[in-house]
């Protein structure tokens, strides 16, 4: 499995947020999993495909085009659980390239276009996010896909506080996704994942994620945030386009049936299947709760363990006053 070692050990989580925030928490971390493991299977196939070949897919049974096994995270799962260590050892961007770089040193079977080529400019000794305008620059303006979307959820699990969690989403995008449809989903996301766990309704928390996005926007960003809730599931693409996912995401947020039964409804649409549940999936379990991931699927994610250590760490975090995140930000922490 393409993973990063486990974090250096940190001081024990403050547990003063509630124990719902905390269901949360963990259900935002194992939702995403739980999304990225079930669509695996599906990836790149077309819905008629995959009626063809599994009927209705509802059990994470791995495979799929890189062989995965069952409950292992793709690198929807793996990065994001990279992003939560980061955060876990005190969030600082030299920290989460370093987390980046294990990973991809790892030699991933599946690794996206942008993510690929801005940390291979990492590895050879460019600044972040340096590296990022440059992997934008050399594909002309086109790297506008899912790959920091799919990953960003950690911030809105640590940052209570708008403006942190906004400056950190934006910085841990621009690290391989610069394009300002990818910075300004992930902004809106994380803002809408924070809302969540802090107990707002699924409207409210839609409103904290366009508040969030700065005045000058991409139009694109706010018509996937306005996706309304009667639009049909099978008019929504689930390509890899950062649009797309967002899209998926907020319409199901918007919907009142259970998790399980809206990410089996989503990953079977096909083509960036996993990635599609993923960033569904985070959303969904910051709603519902872990509670609401079936136990099936929990059972069978090899990240369990690891997340049930990681969301009291994360959600102590959101405690931290402002101040002091701006100590540690510059590097003036202890």
């Amino acid at each position: 499995m393409t993973t990063t070692p486990p974090p250096r050990p940190t001081a024990p989580a403050r547990t003063s947020a509630s124990p719902a925030a905390l269901q949360r928490v963990r259900g935002a971390l194992l939702g995403l999993a739980a999304g990225d493991a079930l669509g695996a299977t599906l990836e790149f196939m077309a819905p008629e495909e995959i009626r063809a070949r599994h009927g209705v897919h509802t059990e994470i049974t791995g495979g799929g085009p890189f062989g995965w096994r069952p409950g292992q995270g793709t690198d929807d799962t793996d990065l994001t659980i990279a992003v939560a260590r980061t955060y876990a050892e005190g969030y600082q961007l030299p920290t989460l390239a370093e987390h980046f770089l294990r990973w991809y040193r790892g030699r991933p079977r599946d690794i996206g276009r942008m993510t690929e080529s801005s940390l291979k400019r990492i590895a050879r000794g460019e600044e972040p996010l340096a590296a990022g305008a440059a992997a934008l620059v050399a594909a002309g303006g086109g790297g506008a896909g899912n790959g920091s979307l799919m990953r960003a959820l950690p911030t809105g699990l640590a940052r209570a506080h708008p403006p942190t969690c906004s400056r950190e989403s934006v910085e841990i995008s621009a690290v391989t996704h610069a394009d300002p449809r990818c910075v300004h989903a992930c902004v809106a996301y994380t803002a809408i994942v924070s809302a969540l766990i802090d107990g707002a309704p699924a409207r409210a928390a839609l409103r904290a994620g366009c508040d969030a996005v700065p005045p000058v926007r991409h139009r694109e960003v706010d018509a996937a945030l306005a996706t309304p809730a009667a639009t049909r599931l099978d008019s929504l693409p689930t390509s890899g386009y950062v649009i797309h996912s967002l899209a998926t995401a907020v319409w199901a947020l918007q919907q009142s049936a259970p998790l399980g039964d809206l990410l089996v409804a989503v990953v079977n649409r096909g083509d960036d299947a996993d990635t599609t549940g993923a960033i569904t999936g985070g959303l969904l379990g910051a709603r519902d709760g872990a509670d609401a991931v079936p136990d099936r699927w929990v059972h069978t994610l090899e990240y369990a363990p690891e997340i049930d250590r990681l969301a009291p760490a994360l959600l102590a975090l959101r405690d931290r006053p402002p101040a002091i995140l701006d100590q540690e930000d510059r590097g003036e922490g202890a």
